[in-house]
C-alpha cells in the first residue's frame, strides 16, 4: 500500500508526530501538526490496494502552505466542508475549492503545493486517491460512467472535471461523515470503509451526470475524430473554419461540443499537444531546441521557451542538460514528426 504522497514542507515535518496502525489490508496513519503560532491540524489516512482517503481537520490561525512530494499519479475526489484550499497548479492549472464546494481532478506532477485557510479559524476536508488504473477499473463496467469520463481514460494527462463553486451534495456529506466517524475496528473496520467508499463514488458519479451536459454518441464520435486529426496535424493545422468543414459541422458546434468534452478549446488543445511532443523529444532526441519548436509548430523561439516554461514549469534548455537514459537521433524521429507534416485530407 503506496501513499500517494508525502509532506515536503519544513513547517509539517518538523511539527508532525504520525502514529500507524496497521492490519490485513488496511494501513491508518493519524498524523498530529501543531503550529507555532497555535494552529492545529488532525490528518487521518486510510490506505489500501490503490487508494487513500484523507481527511484533514483543526483550527488555523493563519493561511499555511503545504507542499506535497507525490509518490504516483492519482485520480483525487475533494470535498472542502470547512474553510478553503487554493493551489497555484494543480493540474496545470489554478485551483481554487471554497467552503462547501467539490472537485474531481487527476494529477502526475512530481510536486504539488496548496494553501488551507481556515473558516473562522475551522478547517475541515476530505479527500479520496485513486491510482488512475483503479479509477478506470471502477468505471469500466458502466457505460453511462465510461461516457462521461472517456476524454480522460487512458491519456495520463491532468484534467478537472467540475467548475468552481460546485456543492457537495447533502449525500455526499453524509457518506463522508460515517467515513470519519467509522465505529469499528479490525476486520469489519476495513469492510465498512470499502462499502462507504463504493457509496460515495457511486453519489459522485451520479452528481456528474447531474451537472456535466451530455452529447449524443454521434457527436461525441466526431469530436474523438477530430482529436485524433489534430493529434498528427498539430504543426500546422487547419483553421477552425476549415477543421469543421472538413468534419461536416460548423465552428459554433466544434468549439462548444470540444469545450464540453475535452475540457479546453481546439487551440488549447493543439498548444497543449505541441509542447508534449517538444517535451518528449527534448527528452529522446540530440535534435536542436531551435529544430524542436520549428517541427511542432513554433515560429518564434522566445515564444516556445515561454509557453514550454509555463507547463512545465522549467525552460527547454533547462530539460535538455537533465540526465537521459536513452536517446534517438535526428533520423531515427523523422517518421515520427512526418505525421504533423502531411497535407490536409480532402473533404
Amino acid at each position: 500500500m503506496k501513499p500517494f504522497f508525502q509532506f515536503r514542507s519544513a513547517e509539517l515535518v518538523d511539527n508532525c508526530q504520525t502514529d500507524v496502525r496497521a492490519q490485513t489490508g488496511l494501513l491508518q496513519a493519524d498524523t498530529i501538526w501543531h503550529g507555532a503560532d497555535g494552529g492545529e491540524l488532525v490528518f487521518t489516512d486510510y490506505l489500501m490496494d490503490g487508494l487513500q482517503m484523507t481527511h484533514m481537520a483543526g483550527h488555523l490561525d493563519r493561511s499555511l502552505r503545504v507542499e506535497l512530494a507525490v509518490e504516483q499519479p492519482w485520480v483525487a475526489f475533494y470535498y472542502q466542508l470547512q474553510g478553503d484550499m487554493a493551489s497555484r497548479r494543480c493540474a496545470l492549472r489554478p485551483l481554487h475549492v471554497g467552503v462547501g464546494h467539490q472537485n474531481v481532478m487527476g494529477d502526475e506532477a512530481p510536486v504539488n503545493t496548496y494553501t488551507f485557510r481556515g473558516q473562522q479559524a475551522h478547517f475541515s476536508s476530505f479527500c479520496l486517491h485513486l491510482t488512475p488504473n483503479l479509477f478506470t477499473d471502477m468505471v469500466a463496467n458502466n457505460l453511462e460512467w465510461v461516457s462521461m469520463h472517456e476524454k480522460h481514460l487512458g491519456r495520463g494527462e491532468p484534467f478537472v472535471m467540475l467548475p468552481p463553486g460546485t456543492d457537495i451534495s447533502l449525500k455526499q456529506r453524509m457518506i463522508i461523515q460515517q467515513i470519519v466517524q467509522c465505529p469499528y475496528t479490525g476486520t469489519l473496520k476495513k469492510a465498512f470503509l470499502e462499502a462507504r467508499i463504493m457509496d460515495l463514488f457511486v453519489e459522485q458519479q451520479a452528481e456528474l451526470g447531474r451537472l456535466v451536459p451530455r452529447l449524443s454518441a454521434r457527436e461525441r464520435d466526431l469530436l474523438f475524430r477530430i482529436r485524433d486529426f489534430l493529434d498528427c496535424h498539430y504543426a500546422e493545422p487547419p483553421s477552425l473554419l476549415e477543421l469543421a468543414r472538413l468534419f461536416g459541422t460548423n465552428d459554433f458546434k466544434l468549439k462548444k461540443g470540444f469545450r464540453q468534452l475535452f475540457g479546453t478549446t481546439v487551440f488549447g488543445y493543439i498548444a497543449e499537444q505541441r509542447l508534449r511532443v517538444a517535451e518528449q523529444l527534448l527528452t529522446l532526441t540530440d535534435q536542436s531546441i531551435q529544430e524542436i519548436a520549428e517541427s511542432v509548430g513554433f515560429t518564434n523561439p522566445a515564444h516556445f521557451t515561454t509557453a514550454f516554461r509555463r507547463k512545465f514549469g522549467a525552460t527547454p534548455s533547462q530539460i535538455r542538460r537533465l540526465p537521459q537514459k536513452h536517446r534517438y537521433t535526428k533520423v531515427s524521429v523523422d517518421a515520427w514528426l512526418k505525421r504533423a507534416k502531411e497535407p490536409l485530407p480532402t473533404a
